[in-house]
Formats: C-alpha cells, structure tokens, sequence
C-alpha cells in the first residue's frame, strides 16, 4: 500500500507543471547554413520585462554554444511572441445523487471544480530570413503551465528549460 501512494503522489508531481513543444519548418532550405543571428522587437514580445530578459538569456547561451553569433549583420530574425491564458481546473470532486423504487430509478451527478483556474503561455519562437521577413524558416510553438506566485529562482529554472525545450530541435537534423 505504501508503495501504491508513494507512485501516486510521484505522478502527481511529476504531471504538474506541463510543457509541450510543437515544430515545423522549411525543408527546401538549408537553415544549418545560417549562422548570425538577432531579435525582431518590432512589436512587443508578450512577456514582462523580466520574463523576456530571462528566456532571452538562455536563448543567446544555447545558440551561442553551438556556433551562433548574435550581430548587427545578421542572416536571420528571431521573433518571440508570447500569451498567457486562463482555463478552468481540470481537476473536479463528483458528486451524485440517486434513488428509485420499484422499476423506475433516477440519478444526477455532476463535478465541482477544485483549484480555481490554471493559468498557462503560449511562445511562439520564429525564426525568419534577414532579407526576407516573409520566408520562415523554422518555427517552434509551445505551452506552458505558468505559476503566478513562483519565486524569481523558480522562473528562472522554468524560462532555462522552455528555451531549452525549444532550441533542442533546432538547427534540425536532416
């Protein structure tokens, strides 16, 4: 039995905080070509202040270890695009009542929300030609759960591993 809630408990900490990560990109172009790179800051990215500096800090350390130069002629623009959202708890208590008599019965259920609403980011990092902000190259979208009373520590370590979930992909492999 100890063992039995001990794997329950583990599963509910190990399924809280979600992110997941889609991609998609160009497959005509060889994107490994390019190399220089900056941001596009041409409209807001979505995020605080803070939240942008840290996702952007990671992001600069992951691409520059792996051969990317951040510069004024660059070959591509990185656009980040950022969301938060509200849903409704997915985590509910039923409740049920019911009664019958003779051949004829009757029951009515229904679940009461626990937890109030969950709060959740959508990033869309882009990565597009300098010369042609029409041609996107490779595009990741992905969606985190966001915990509004964490600690900046705890940020921290949460925007280290989206950008890291992000860029794990990319450059892509052929």
């Amino acid at each position: 039995m100890r063992i039995f809630l001990c794997l329950i408990v583990s599963l509910m900490l190990t399924s809280c905080g979600t992110m997941y990560v889609d991609y998609d990109y160009d497959t005509k172009k060889d994107i490994a070509g390019y190399k220089n790179y900056d941001y596009d800051f041409s409209q807001p990215s979505g995020l605080s202040e803070f939240d942008e500096r840290r996702f952007l800090k990671y992001t600069d350390s992951i691409l520059q270890s792996r051969g990317f130069v951040k510069t004024m002629e660059n070959d591509i623009f990185i656009k980040i695009k950022a969301e938060e959202f509200e849903t409704n708890s997915r985590n509910t208590i039923g409740v049920g009542l019911g009664g019958g008599g003779g051949n004829v019965g009757v029951g009515v259920s229904g679940g009461i929300p626990i937890g109030g609403a969950e709060r959740h980011l959508e990033l869309i990092f882009t990565i597009y030609e300098a010369q042609n902000s029409q041609a996107t190259l490779w595009e990741a979208t992905s969606e985190s759960d966001v915990k509004v009373k964490a600690s900046p520590e705890k940020k921290e370590a949460h925007f280290k591993k989206l950008a890291e979930k992000i860029l794990s992909k990319y450059p892509p492999q052929k």
